[in-house]
């Protein structure tokens, strides 16, 4: 999509680039890793429903994170991948998994080799950031072999899902103050009834109460993300440059969903907890040195926050204004902690359901 530039009363139209000026992406960490269930790594065991599980340096394109992204095979690769991927992103931890679902398991005692795909050109298969800036080779090798056990692992209980109830409450209202008398509050305690009724709210979002929240919020294309005037409309077809007409909530992927990012881009995010009572969530979710991925676990003294440079960056391609909470008046900031980041991402993943 070009941008038009005005010169002189003529419009020029400037191509967007391909990718930024940032730089590539790397794979911090992976499950399992070259050499895992062999002699090679003593005590790693790869079981026979094993999710694949991969950690990177920076935030993602989430249409990127797909079933072509990686390549598992045994043997000869032209003879193709057996294997159809459940593909899930988590732009917290930025950790992207490739689940087997209803795929058969992998086989017993077999070496399986894989490969993360490098995107070359343009429209070729294979991660990429949010910026367009491409995987590449990095500390954790991008392909390699691993062996399977006699057994499957059993299966984890699923933290349960957030509720849209408590998205508002909890993350909105109670830790983030985001419904304060000066900001997205619709005020009255009542529930608008059509999209003209939005109001005066910052951006016509409301996100005092879980209907309004609905409402304003889901499948609605983010006013700071729009190119010319706004519609209020539901969001358009992709556009080539990520981030433009993006939806405040898109269902299932939270990494499409600008209002995920504005809490994102906010530092004091993500802190822990100050207190466990502030929230039903601080203990019921990990903290901010702790992952929720079981297969990839943080290293010691380290946490999850992102580096300066990368939130940066994402000031510079698609969010726009202040980080979420903003401060009142009297310049005081709400902090959703890493609890409320997570819980609203994983509310989004599993469908923002606020019918009840």
């Amino acid at each position: 999509m070009p941008l038009a530039l005005t010169c002189g009363g003529c419009d020029i139209a400037k191509p967007e680039p391909e990718r930024a000026t940032g730089p590539d992406v790397h794979v911090v960490d992976m499950f399992p890793r070259d050499g895992c269930g062999s002699s090679v790594r003593e005590g790693c065991v790869v079981p026979t429903n094993a999710t694949i599980a991969v950690r990177f340096d920076r935030f993602l394109d989430p249409a990127t994170v797909n079933r072509q992204a990686i390549f598992v095979y045994t043997g000869d690769s032209s003879l193709g991948s057996p294997f159809t991927y459940e593909v899930v992103y988590d732009p917290v931890e930025r950790v992207a998994e490739f689940r087997l679902g209803s795929s058969r398991p992998y086989e017993p005692n077999k070496l399986y080799q894989y490969e993360l795909i490098v995107p070359k050109s343009p429209g070729d298969y294979g991660i990429r950031a949010f910026d367009g800036a491409p995987l590449a080779e990095g500390d954790v090798p991008l392909r390699g072999s691993f062996l399977i056990s006699d057994e499957p692992e059993p299966a984890a209980a699923e933290p349960p899902v957030p509720s849209c109830d408590v998205i508002v409450s909890e993350v909105f209202r109670k830790l983030g103050r985001c419904a304060g008398s000066e900001c997205h509050r619709r005020g009255e305690n009542r529930t608008l009834d059509t999209m003209e009724d939005l109001g005066a709210a910052p951006h016509s979002l409301w996100l005092d109460e879980p209907g309004n929240f609905a409402l304003s919020a889901l499948g609605r294309v983010a006013r700071q993300t729009e190119l010319g005037d706004y519609s209020g409309g539901v969001p358009a077809a992709r556009s080539p440059r990520f981030g433009v007409r993006m939806a405040l909530i898109d269902a299932r992927s939270p990494g499409a969903s600008y209002l995920l990012y504005k809490v994102l881009l906010g530092r004091d995010n993500y802190q822990d907890c100050a207190d466990p009572s502030q929230s039903e969530l601080c203990a019921a979710l990990p903290g901010p040195c702790e992952s929720s991925h079981r297969s990839l676990p943080l290293p010691e003294g380290e946490c999850l926050e992102p580096p300066e440079e990368e939130l940066e960056r994402l000031r510079e391609w698609f969010v726009r204004g202040v980080a979420m909470p903003r401060a009142d008046s009297l310049g005081q900031r709400g902090n959703v902690r890493l609890q409320g980041l997570r819980a609203l991402s994983s509310f989004i993943a599993a469908g923002a359901d606020c019918s009840d």
